[in-house]
């Protein structure tokens, strides 16, 4: 018990020390939607989606605009009227999820490898989870639910008690009001449950509970603001995709090439230098770097050399498909239901994130990362029995925060931007507006700015526009209509990017970019500020 609390403070400590660093992170990406929720939620605790919002050039509802259950928000309400609305504030409470999930992932290893210890630092290490887990967006917080969800119900089964199946399901419950997909764990359970035990059990009936849970909320949210916000986020992301999806090939290679980068550090625990994996390997990879260049590069939009994107495309690719086998040759392996489990998890997960969601994101691979690294470390155990090089973990943790910092200063790029603007135009007469969302409209409003409307435009004499050059939809104005104009530039890591226009990486939606993240020649942010005639 002493060398299981004094593993339990090293994985504690591991997580902290990897992410202090970033507590000042600008809020990115969608951490502004959260945010708005949670100062609506403050006033009106019953109606957290009841204002409307300039979100993607004109204004809607909240409730059409978020796509996501609200208890990430009051979670962060609850903070805030105790700790306030800062940076650091927010991120120091969400750190807890990220101690929770790491946690979680290692009572669950311990199940299933040898060496749970670092299989819980390598899912720390792994470029999905480090990233995700330096917003206060509602990932990392659904992870947290999932693992222990699991690791309640695995005990329950092995113990046969009752409160502990009580317990996952109200922790799927709580899955699913933080992010929908949550809900999945229902049937990844039943199908296990049912799997193991060869029979209905009785513990399969408290699944229902989380059913009930999100049936309720669906009819109540249908009551509040029209339309049940449940099925209204499926039936959203069904029609988005529908119409934005490339062809299924295109769609796959970009699911497996974005499975290859999330995980991508845990190819150091696999045996590089065997001679017919490493032969495998390049084979695949010649094969998807030339798919990547028929199929995916030839349609996006990249300001660099098109040849390291699909070479770096199709080696990541190659590994989420190295990734899909393991789980399939463990199943043949083992013969098992933990093998089961694993392969489900990973495999339901993977389907989702490539085929059914508004796009591919790392944030919807993120609940398959404690899967791909016990796998990992379960096949690196089988093949190396009696030696494990501990120093494997080293640049799995380099190479993983490298990249979290190349975010951490692509997000800080929106507020330095938007505390520039301010210092110029804040104290002038006319108003100042603004294109770009994520955290540089976070900021822009917070001093004043305004957001464009496109339904509403409302552009006079001498009035100021600004915003980045890799917004995709700038405002239309001639160049009759413009007095005097300037362009800005904001440094951000020179040669690593999960979100830079033109260079292949999307860390947050593939409509930006077929990879999550790139090693390439990153150009600086680059903004604009026009001032009428």
């Amino acid at each position: 018990m002493q060398n299981l609390r004094r593993t339990q403070f090293l994985v504690l400590a591991f997580t902290v020390a990897a992410l202090l660093p970033f507590l000042n992170r600008a809020f990115h990406v969608d951490d502004p939607l959260f945010i708005w929720i949670a100062r609506q939620i403050v006033k009106h605790p019953s109606d957290p989606y009841g204002f409307n919002l300039n979100w993607v050039s004109f204004t809607q509802p909240m409730s059409i605009v978020m796509q996501n259950p609200p208890l990430c928000s009051y979670y962060i309400a609850a903070i805030a009227i105790v700790s306030g609305w800062s940076e650091r504030s927010l991120h120091l409470a969400f750190l807890v999820w990220a101690v929770l999930s790491v946690l979680g992932t290692f009572a669950i290893a311990r199940r299933f490898c040898r060496r749970p210890l670092y299989a819980t630092l390598l899912t720390l290490f792994t470029p999905a989870f480090l990233v995700s887990a330096t917003s206060v967006m509602c990932d990392v917080m659904m992870l947290a639910f999932w693992v222990w969800t699991l690791e309640f119900w695995l005990a329950g089964l092995d113990r046969q008690q009752s409160w502990r199946f009580l317990v996952s399901a109200l922790l799927i419950s709580a899955a699913a009001l933080t992010k929908y997909f949550g809900i999945t764990l229902v049937p990844l359970l039943a199908v296990y449950t049912l799997a193991r035990t060869r029979r209905f059990v009785l513990p399969l009936v408290f699944l229902l509970i989380p059913i009930a849970v999100l049936s309720n909320y669906d009819f109540f949210t249908e009551q509040k603001y029209g339309h049940g916000l449940f099925s209204a986020a499926t039936t959203v992301s069904s029609a988005i995709s529908s119409v934005t999806r490339p062809s299924h090939l295109a769609q796959l290679l970009i699911g497996l090439a974005f499975t290859g980068g999330c995980f991508f550090s845990a190819i150091f625990f696999w045996p590089l230098f065997e001679k017919r994996l490493f032969l495998l390997a390049a084979t695949l990879t010649t094969a998807f770097t030339v798919a990547f260049k028929f199929f995916i590069v030839s349609w996006v939009y990249l300001e660099t050399s098109e040849a390291v994107v699909s070479l770096q495309g199709g080696l990541f690719a190659t590994i989420g498909t190295i990734f899909l086998v393991l789980a399939i040759f463990d199943l043949i392996q083992h013969k098992n239901t933990d093998s089961l489990l694993l392969l489900l998890w990973i495999f339901g997960t993977f389907f989702f994130a490539t085929f059914f969601n508004w796009s591919i994101t790392a944030r919807t691979l993120l609940p398959m990362t404690p899967a791909v690294v016990i796998l990992t470390i379960r096949q690196f155990e089988w093949q190396n029995a009696g030696h494990f090089p501990r120093w494997r973990i080293l640049p799995a943790a380099i190479l993983s925060l490298v990249i979290v910092s190349a975010d951490y200063q692509q997000a800080n790029c929106g507020r330095t931007a938007s505390h520039f603007f301010e210092q110029r135009y804040r104290n002038e007469s006319h108003t100042t507006w603004f294109q770009g969302h994520w955290g540089f409209q976070y900021y822009m409003e917070q001093w004043g700015a305004k957001a464009f409307d496109r339904k509403n435009p409302r552009l006079e004499h001498r009035e100021m526009i600004v915003g980045p050059f890799s917004d995709v939809t700038p405002i239309p104005v001639s160049a009759g209509e413009v007095l005097s104009h300037d362009e800005w530039k904001f440094r951000r890591l020179p040669y690593v990017s999960t979100s830079a226009l033109g260079s292949g990486a999307s860390f947050y939606t593939s409509f930006g970019g077929p990879l999550p993240w790139v090693v390439n020649k990153i150009p600086p942010e680059r903004y604009y500020s026009l001032q009428l005639r």
